[in-house]
C-alpha cells in the first residue's frame, strides 16, 4: 500500500485531527504517468478524486473525432467533484498531461461520515467557487492580455512543474500558436531571462519576467 504523507491532506487541514484521520482510513493514494487515463466519459464515480500532484485534463470528441479539452486542473484541486455531489456520471474523459498523484476518497463512505457537516459543504462551495472564478479569470485574461503576458505569468506561476512540460503542451495550455510562442521564448531567451533546453523552460530571472505582466 502507498503510504500517504500528512502533506497530502493540507487540502482538508481545517477538520480536526480525529476526522482527519477518518478520511485517511478511506483514502488511497495513486501515482499516475503522463497519459494515463483516471477515468471515462460514463464512469459511475466511486471515488472523490484529490489532485495533489501534476496536471489533468477533462476532454471529450466532437463528431469528427476529434479532442476537445475542456478543461486542465493543476493541483492542488478536486477532480469533477460536481459529479459526485449531484450523483452524475462522468460527463468527460480525464487524463493527465504529467506525472501526477491523486488522492481516491471512498465517496459512499465520505458523503456518509462527512458531507453533512458544514466545513465539508462550504469546502465543496468554494471548490466549486475557486473553479468559476479561475475561469473567469482565464476568459479575461485571455481577452485583455497580450501572448508575452500570458506566457509570462504561466512560467511563474507554474515554476515547479515546468520541468514535466514541453513548449508544445504550453502553447496549447495558453492557445497561443506554437510559431507566436517560439517567438516570445526567443525573445526571454536573448534577454537571458529564461533557458529552453531540449523543449523545456527554465526561469533565470524571476523579477524581470514578472516586469513582463506587471506593466
Amino acid at each position: 500500500m502507498i503510504q500517504i504523507d500528512q502533506n497530502d491532506f493540507s487540502f482538508f487541514s481545517f477538520l480536526k485531527e480525529e476526522d482527519l484521520n477518518r478520511l485517511k482510513e478511506i483514502t488511497t493514494k495513486k501515482y499516475f504517468n503522463k497519459d494515463e487515463i483516471l477515468f471515462y466519459k460514463g464512469d459511475e464515480p466511486k471515488y472523490l478524486h484529490l489532485l495533489i500532484k501534476g496536471i489533468a485534463k477533462l476532454y471529450t470528441y466532437d463528431h469528427k473525432d476529434n479532442e476537445v479539452v475542456i478543461h486542465n486542473l493543476m493541483a492542488p484541486s478536486l477532480i469533477a467533484e460536481i459529479v459526485n455531489y449531484e450523483d452524475l456520471k462522468f460527463p468527460a474523459n480525464c487524463s493527465f498531461e504529467t506525472k501526477a498523484e491523486v488522492l481516491l476518497i471512498d465517496y459512499e463512505k465520505f458523503k456518509t461520515e462527512f458531507l453533512l457537516k458544514p466545513e465539508i459543504s462550504m469546502f465543496f462551495i468554494k471548490s466549486l467557487t475557486r473553479k468559476i472564478k479561475a475561469l473567469e479569470s482565464f476568459i479575461n485574461y485571455n481577452i485583455s492580455s497580450n501572448s508575452l503576458e500570458k506566457i509570462a505569468k504561466f512560467l511563474i506561476d507554474n515554476e515547479s512543474i515546468l520541468i514535466n512540460l514541453k513548449q508544445v503542451k504550453i502553447a496549447q495550455l495558453l492557445n497561443i500558436t506554437p510559431e507566436t510562442f517560439s517567438r516570445k521564448l526567443a525573445k526571454l531567451k536573448k534577454e537571458k531571462i529564461i533557458q529552453n533546453e531540449k523543449g523545456y523552460i527554465k526561469i533565470l530571472n524571476h523579477e524581470k519576467l514578472k516586469a513582463c505582466f506587471n506593466n
